[in-house]
Parts: structure tokens; C-alpha cells; sequence
């Protein structure tokens, strides 16, 4: 990977790099098995005969259950860069994010702009070769009003996507600012449960979702080590709601933040249903993954797509509690039982803060009602909202 990175802050504070990094395997065969050794280095970190000598003795170490590599398959064909960066001055680019977003009246912001641009290549000992060039930008911020404040991360592959998600994330976070200096205690009990885009995506990436993630792994699926079996239903019923959910996997989709022609191990990238109507369906196979199971790899897990509901986003009768955001999101990569701790809520129309919600997540998601509304954000491609009935808060 040879990279170019601009970073910008108003700080003031302007950073540009240029920088190699490779990525290593080596697979090393002998009679009793195989042993797989991944060594990720940037520029000037070693001789390369060296760094080879200690992957084979990294492999040599680990030998295990024999298996084959598979013959190389196309590429993915998917977009990961942006154009309008293909030739542009990267730090020029950074500055402009961090000196045109708009700042929320009432509130002070710190922002920092990350600009990535890439040319990647892959070559295989069997004589494969590829490459292609990305594009990833990032923007950060803590917004801060009223003696509390909030972070915003953004991130996108195009530009004029991350621009036009800043200005109305840092105006939202100004608005639950205000709400917080307003807020009170929670009042624990039983309720219904909405939960907003920002609570949906805590931490960034997939959020809640990354449950289906964990447990779509075939290798923790294997060991016997997770819930999730093929062919069998999520959760209890999860078949027989009136809206069943189908989540899919879409590493080419283009311009998703986890998108990429070919996987880390040269493994091509591949499109596969995680989840159909409330029934697993597939698990992401890494190339030693697939080839123990004879079929052919899929790169994983990575952008999800989510099917839509047609919730309209009105509230049902009774107490409902609308989360817009998490202090922390807790899952267990096993179980699936997942703490979320409410940042800030509304119930019915007064804020709160505090209170935690215990949840059997993979259970909650497959019968919760979906908003028909979409979004797109970074990893993630589906409903803009959930509302989760019988919930208790404690």
C-alpha cells in the first residue's frame, strides 16, 4: 500500500505523509499440516529477506490441520475512490474540511480531518496480480455547550459525502447538547424503545448490527462457539414476524467504508445473505475458513445491508423512550447479550439521562419494527430507526 494522509485540525495543526506499509503471508507446508504466518509492516521497518525468514518461522510455528490454498479468483468489481482526489493537494483538502464545516450557533467545536489516498497492489506466488486505488477520509469533532459535550466521528470514502454528513452531525450534536443541560434521571420500568441513528450506530461502524458480524464468523461458528447455525431461525419466531429481517453482506458496495476487490489474505470479495427472513443463511469464510469446508471464500463479513420495515416512525401507545444517544454499547461476541447505556433519552417529550438497557440483541434486532426511512453511513446501508417493544429500563 503506498499511501498519501493529510491531516488538519484547528488546532491550527497541518500534517501531510507519504508511506509504504506491506502486508505479508506465508503459508508453510509439511507432511503433518500447515502453518500460516501474516506479518504487516510500514517502510524502513526491516530487510524484506529478513521479514520473510521470520513469517516462515512464524509459520513453521504454528503448523495445523492441512489445507489448500484455492486458485485465485476475479476481483470484485467495486469503487473505492474517489475522482475528485485522484490528483488533488491532500492537505488542501483536510484544511477545507476543517475551516468550511459549519459551526452550531450556542456551541464550540474542535475539529480534525483525516484525508487518505492509496494505490494498492497484490501480487501472489501463483502469479496473481491486481491492483486498484482508494480513498478514505475521516472527520472528528467534540462539540461542546452548556458544561457537557459530545464527540461526532464521521467517515467516507467520497468527499462530497463526508461534507454533506458533517454539517447536519455537528448541528444534531448541538441539539442533544442543549437537550443534556435540561436532562434529568431516568425512571426505570417497562417500555417501548426507539432507537435513533446515532444510538443505532454507537461507536461508528456497524453498531448494533456488529452482532450479526460476530456471529456470521465460520470460524467461531465451527468451534461451536456462538448461537448462530445455518439454516436455523435467529430467534425464537424470528420466521413469523409480520416483517422478517434479511441482512446481507455487500463488501462491493461501492463506496462502503469496508468495500474492497480483493480481502487481506488475496481472497476475492464477495456479495453473500448473512441473514434471509429471519433464518441464517451464510457465514463470511476466510480463505483457510472455506477451504476446510470445500467451497470457495467470500472475504468476510463487511458492509451490511439492512432491509427496510414500513414503520413510519409513529409511536405506539403507552411509554416510549427514544434513545438518540449511548454512553457505551457492551455485546458479548458469544451470546449476543448486549448493555447499552443511555447516553441521552427522551421520555415522551422530557430528556434523561443514565439508565441501561439489557438486551439478548440478536433476539431484539430480529423483532424490532424497521423504519421505511433508509440510511447510508460509513459500513452500514438500511433503516434509520428501530423500535423495540417490552424493553425493560433499568
Amino acid at each position: 500500500r503506498n499511501q498519501e494522509l493529510a491531516h488538519a485540525s484547528d488546532a491550527p495543526l497541518r500534517r501531510t505523509e507519504q508511506r509504504t506499509r506491506w502486508s505479508i503471508v506465508v503459508h508453510h507446508d509439511v507432511p503433518r499440516g500447515r502453518g500460516t504466518a501474516r506479518i504487516e509492516l510500514g517502510t524502513r521497518q526491516g530487510d524484506a529477506k529478513d521479514v520473510v525468514d521470520q513469517a516462515i518461522e512464524l509459520a513453521t510455528a504454528a503448523i495445523g490441520a492441512p489445507w489448500s490454498t484455492p486458485p485465485a479468483a476475479a476481483p470484485a468489481k467495486v469503487l473505492v475512490g474517489d475522482d475528485t482526489l485522484a490528483k488533488t493537494d491532500l492537505a488542501a483538502v483536510a484544511a477545507a474540511l476543517v475551516t468550511g464545516a459549519k459551526h452550531p450557533p450556542g456551541a464550540s467545536v474542535q475539529l480534525a480531518a483525516d484525508v487518505l489516498r492509496e494505490r494498492v497492489s497484490v501480487q501472489a506466488g501463483s502469479g496473481f496480480h491486481t491492483a486498484w486505488t482508494a480513498t478514505r477520509l475521516e472527520a472528528r469533532a467534540l462539540v461542546a455547550a452548556g458544561g457537557h459535550s459530545l464527540d461526532v466521528v464521521r467517515e467516507a470514502r467520497r468527499l462530497g459525502d463526508l461534507e454533506a454528513e458533517l454539517g447536519g452531525a455537528l448541528a444534531g450534536a448541538a441539539g442533544d447538547l442543549a437537550m443534556l443541560g435540561k436532562a434529568g434521571a431516568a425512571t426505570p420500568g417497562r417500555c417501548a424503545i426507539i432507537l435513533r441513528a446515532d444510538a443505532l450506530l454507537h461507536g461508528g461502524g456497524l453498531g448494533v448490527w456488529h452482532v450479526f458480524a460476530d456471529h456470521a464468523s465460520a470460524e467461531t461458528e465451527r468451534q461451536g462457539l456462538t448461537r448462530y447455525r445455518r439454516g436455523a431461525v435467529v430467534a425464537p419466531n424470528a420466521d413469523t414476524v409480520a416483517e422478517p429481517l434479511t441482512i446481507t453482506s455487500e463488501g462491493a458496495l461501492d463506496f462502503g467504508t469496508l468495500s474492497a476487490p480483493i480481502g487481506d489474505e488475496g481472497d476475492a470479495v464477495r456479495r453473500f445473505p448473512v441473514v434471509e427472513r429471519g433464518v441464517a443463511v451464510g457465514l463470511g469464510l476466510s480463505v483457510r475458513e472455506a477451504a476446510r469446508r470445500k467451497t470457495d471464500p467470500n472475504g468476510g463479513v463487511r458492509n451490511l445491508v439492512v432491509s427496510r420495515g414500513t414503520w413510519n416512525e409513529t409511536r405506539p401507545e403507552g411509554r416510549v423512550i427514544e434513545v438518540r444517544r449511548l454512553r457505551s454499547l457492551s455485546i458479548d461476541p458469544f451470546t449476543a447479550d448486549a448493555s447499552l447505556e443511555i447516553g441521552l433519552g427522551l421520555d415522551g417529550d422530557k430528556p434523561f439521562t443514565g439508565g441501561t438497557l439489557r438486551l439478548d440483541l440478536i433476539a431484539a434486532l430480529a423483532h424490532a419494527r424497521r423504519s421505511a426511512t433508509t440510511l447510508r453511513r460509513g459500513p452500514y446501508l438500511g433503516p434509520s430507526a428501530l423500535l423495540l417493544e417490552g424493553v425493560e429500563l433499568t
